[in-house]
């Protein structure tokens, strides 16, 4: 049997992280992450610091140009670069950091569920 994956996988800032490297009051407003594969988006949200509204970014897979992840002794730092400039996301968990930059990354992301090719050789 083929294992199906995730038509979503959604990510956000680890509480231990955020507490052991010095960001205590970023529990309250953690970075989260939405990896949409169905639709190709990506999607990096926070809570604004009067806590009543929140800051979204949303990104189509074909704009990712780079996926860079800072690892620290508890949890990592995911920083996308895409056309319109970069999103970043703080303190998310390792495995998970590890894993959104293998979807990011693949290599057929770009191609149209259309697109044909011939082999004219």
């Amino acid at each position: 049997m083929e294992k199906k994956e995730k038509e979503i996988i959604e990510a956000k800032s680890s509480f231990i992280a955020l507490l052991f490297n010095g960001q205590p009051m970023a529990i309250l407003r953690p970075w989260r992450i939405k990896v949409d594969t169905k639709r190709k988006l990506l999607t990096v949200k926070r809570r604004n610091w009067h806590l009543f509204s929140h800051d979204e970014e949303t990104h189509a897979f074909r704009s990712i140009r780079n996926v860079k992840i800072d690892t620290h002794l508890f949890g990592a730092d995911l920083s996308i670069r895409v056309y319109a400039g970069k999103s970043e996301v703080f303190y998310l968990r390792k495995k998970k950091a590890k894993m959104i930059k293998e979807i990011l990354l693949e290599n057929d992301w770009n191609l149209s569920d259309a697109d044909i090719f011939v082999d004219m050789n």
